[in-house]
């Protein structure tokens, strides 16, 4: 071999080992980020030019990846599953509070409660004016209770929309940063330019899509990552569709309805909870059309207080006291609650303004409608029979109270999980410090090596250009 040779492959040499104690240096300075990878330089021997690079590569499990991915995309759905029921409990007084002295009693079966009681009270002296008058006031707190639960249910249906569109909008902003990404890093690939720190942003970045909607992917040719739901819809493939939100239904590519290929994630919950299929039957699951199942229940218990009386039922509550007798002077006759449903539910004005009284004819049957079992009520995912008024308030309270129970395990199982697949995850891919050390340390003797070597080619030279002159 040639000085010029032996020159060239020994330059060609401390090239490649400057990159690698540049890569290994990288490592070790962000070995402590979530998203960083172990990256690598690849080399290769030529008889005539020595070692060279070949390629710039980072460690990854594509196994575990993927799974970590769903894993993130089930967790971001269960997260936001979890608050909204929470807020459900809060709202119904079903979450147990931090307070011991808190009653643990819900809202409306206490609303409930509390009027029975003042009927029951009312039944020992039917002409006394202040126990006439605690009826009133807890059948009108009643009233605001279903009131405030049903205009509580309306602000977070509105909540849910407004988080879908915020959602949307993030998804767009990771989709369009993913398109970018692809076209970097087939940028440079195309010139066999190290690629890996856009690799590793574009994994946090496809991290943070999955946690709020399903994804698959699939690695092109050139570098570049396709994005597509679980479907087959298009999310990322050359460009980037903007998803768009309506207050209804999910738009894709070309403003297609992609709305049911949406699964998983923060806005597969949401879209979950906010469905209304109406008016086909709920779904029978759980954490689907909440706010539909929510008013519908709602509505029933308002509907059982002014209905008539059901065939094979007791006296309901509004024919006990219509349909007593006598009615004196300055009593109500007939209508004691009047509307349709939980916005339209109202005490009568006339008992309101102390212009009427309650009849008392009507105390003692309006205590047993209130109090008898036997009844059932039907409503969008809840069925119930042979309960009493009080019966009903307190299974839709129980009801929900199991659903946020299950929800809230079911979220932190999960949670844990994906902890536990990024710390696999981390441990597969990630840098290790002891490696990394040993790694650098070995380079530089390559390099002190190398550059000893170029030094006696120099010196090699200087006595060769001596001898010649």
């Amino acid at each position: 071999m040639s000085l010029f040779s032996a020159l060239n492959s020994a330059a060609n040499s401390l090239n490649v080992i400057q990159a690698g104690i540049q890569v290994v240096s990288d490592n070790m300075n962000n070995a402590n980020s979530p998203d960083r990878t172990k990256h690598t330089v690849s080399q290769t021997t030529d008889p005539l030019s020595g070692v060279t690079i070949s390629q710039y590569s980072r460690s990854v499990d594509v196994a575990l990846q993927a799974q970590l991915q769903g894993t993130t995309s089930e967790n971001g759905m269960q997260q936001v599953l979890s608050q909204y029921m929470s807020q459900i409990g809060g709202m119904l007084g079903t979450t147990n509070s931090n307070n011991s002295s808190d009653s643990a009693t819900p809202k409306l079966t206490q609303a409930f409660q509390d009027f029975t009681s003042a009927l029951q009270d009312l039944s020992a002296s039917p002409e006394n004016a202040v126990a006439q008058n605690q009826v009133v006031q807890k059948a009108q707190a009643l009233v605001q209770t279903i009131h405030t639960l049903s205009a509580g249910v309306d602000q977070m249906e509105t909540q849910a929309k407004g988080d879908i569109t915020q959602t949307v909008k993030s998804i767009n902003t990771d989709l369009t940063q993913i398109d970018q990404l692809n076209a970097t890093i087939s940028q440079l690939k195309s010139s066999n330019q190290p690629t890996a720190d856009f690799e590793d942003q574009r994994d946090a970045t496809l991290r943070d899509l999955s946690s709020m909607i399903n994804i698959r992917t699939t690695l092109r040719d050139d570098g570049s990552i396709a994005v597509f739901t679980p479907t087959g819809s298009t999310l990322v493939d050359g460009t980037a569709t903007q998803l768009s939100y309506d207050g209804k239904v999910i738009s894709g590519a070309g403003g297609a309805d992609i709305t049911a290929a949406i699964s998983g994630g923060k806005l597969g919950g949401l879209l979950d909870m906010v469905a209304d299929s109406s008016p086909a039957p709920a779904s029978g699951d759980a954490t689907t059309e909440v706010f539909r199942k929510l008013k519908s229940q709602l509505d029933a218990v308002a509907g059982a207080l002014t209905g008539t009386t059901q065939a094979g039922q007791p006296t309901s509550i509004t024919d006990a006291y219509n349909k007593a007798s006598p009615t004196n002077d300055g009593e109500l006759a007939s209508g004691l609650f009047s509307g349709s449903d939980a916005g339209t539910l109202a005490v009568n004005k006339d008992l309101l303004n102390g212009t009427k009284t309650i009849k008392q004819s009507a105390v003692n049957a309006m205590v047993s409608a209130m109090t008898a079992t036997g009844r059932t009520m039907t409503a969008d995912g809840l069925t119930l029979t042979n309960v009493s008024y009080g019966g009903m308030a307190d299974q839709v309270s129980s009801n929900w109270s199991t659903i946020q129970s299950n929800v809230n395990t079911q979220a932190t199982t999960t949670s844990s999980f994906m902890t536990s697949l990024q710390t696999r995850y981390a441990s597969s891919t990630g840098v290790n410090m002891d490696e990394e050390v040993a790694n650098l340390q070995v380079l530089q003797r390559n390099y002190s090596a190398t550059a000893r070597v170029i030094s006696v080619i120099g010196q090699m030279f200087d006595t060769l250009t001596q001898a010649v002159t």
